[in-house]
């Protein structure tokens, strides 16, 4: 599951893999054994994952064509991108929307005593890391180091939602800001046997950081990590995080150039978005569009998209047919706008349902 986020390929091939576990189908009862808990919550939640990666190489694809149509139509004079666009994300949107709905359902599912301790700072909710007033990240408590290592996926994948919803936007509003801070928390809790299923959620997270002093304190993490561990893991996971955050920042020093020849000899095409991690990257609309400064650097390439056979999420809308004509009648029309939300006390409560943010 962990590769799958990374590369952004699914984590089964098929739908019809998803649910063979027993596990999946186990309503985990009160008096559940934590590891027994933890064992059938994870199980479920991948499937929550699988759908997520394919919904994400989804959204990318829709994209990508119609930005492509509004490239050959533009010669006619006949296109209007505003409402063109925001047909496209209208669609994604709804598939993020039911998508968060399986993930606040899968939280609601969960034994009341699976989560953080009562005397953890965050028994109410979150609050948002990139506020100024969050200096010092602290762990949370948990009965178990299981817990947090579910949890953390659950969060993680709650940022990779909101990211297929604005894949261009870099500043996230509190709610997701405080699923950021519940991510380092929870990864906090857990020891270093547990490095394999954190490092991606720590990586999801890292790119939203925004204030210097957290990601330094980020850096100092990894490094003690990797001087503990020499896992090569988070010796990957450091240099796309100093590369994420140079994108967002406008930087080039930190970026890389390029995919390293040789880096698709395994699996063509697999290997090279495990090098460019494009399942946590997220690819935007920019690079879809073209607009990478230097096309070599590995977000100004073509990426890989597993061809299966699942129908779960569509690679084209339903309605582009119909869309010329509405283009001629809807002249003037407006790209989606972020919804504004409010954070009750400031804080993200991390089990509660967010759906009505999309």
């Amino acid at each position: 599951m962990t590769s799958s986020v990374v590369t952004g390929n699914p984590v089964f091939l098929d739908e019809s893999w998803w649910k063979n576990d027993p596990l999946y189908h186990l309503q985990i009862p009160p008096e559940a054994p934590i590891l027994l808990a933890a064992d059938a919550a994870m199980t479920t939640l991948s499937v929550i994952i699988a759908k997520l990666t394919l919904l994400k190489r989804s959204a990318a694809k829709r994209r990508e064509d119609k930005l492509e149509k509004l490239r050959n139509r533009s010669a006619t004079g006949r296109s209007n991108p505003a409402v063109s666009l925001a047909r496209t994300e209208e669609h994604i949107r709804r598939d993020v929307n039911d998508l968060q709905r399986e993930l606040d359902n899968w939280h609601r599912n969960l034994p009341a005593w699976f989560g953080a301790l009562q005397g953890g700072q965050t028994m109410y909710g979150e609050e948002d890391i990139n506020q100024p007033v969050i200096i010092e990240i602290t762990a949370q408590r948990y009965p178990h180091y299981s817990v947090p290592v579910v949890l953390g996926s659950a969060f993680a994948a709650h940022l990779q939602l909101w990211r297929v919803a604005y894949p261009d936007e870099f500043d996230p509003p509190p709610r997701i800001g405080g699923f950021v801070n519940a991510v380092f928390r929870a990864y906090l809790a857990t020891p270093s046997t547990a490095d394999s299923m954190t490092i991606s959620n720590v990586w999801i997270a890292a790119l939203l950081l925004r204030h210097q002093y957290h990601r330094n304190w980020l850096e100092g993490q990894i490094q003690r990590r990797i001087r503990e561990t020499d896992f090569y893991g988070w010796k990957f996971a450091y240099h796309g995080i100093l590369h994420g955050w140079a994108v967002a920042d406008g930087n080039e020093a930190g970026r890389f150039k390029s995919v390293p020849s040789g880096a698709q000899e395994i699996v063509a095409g697999v290997s090279e978005n495990l090098w460019r991690a494009d399942g946590i990257m997220n690819t935007r609309l920019s690079d879809l569009a073209g607009e990478d400064e230097n096309p070599a650097s590995p977000e100004g390439q073509p990426i890989y998209r597993f061809m299966g056979d699942t129908q779960i999420y569509p690679t084209k809308d339903s309605d582009d047919d119909e869309e010329e004509e509405e283009e001629q009648l809807n002249a003037g029309g407006e790209l989606w706008e972020q919804p504004v939300t409010s954070d009750v006390g400031g804080q993200t409560p991390v089990n509660s349902s967010f759906v009505d943010d999309y």
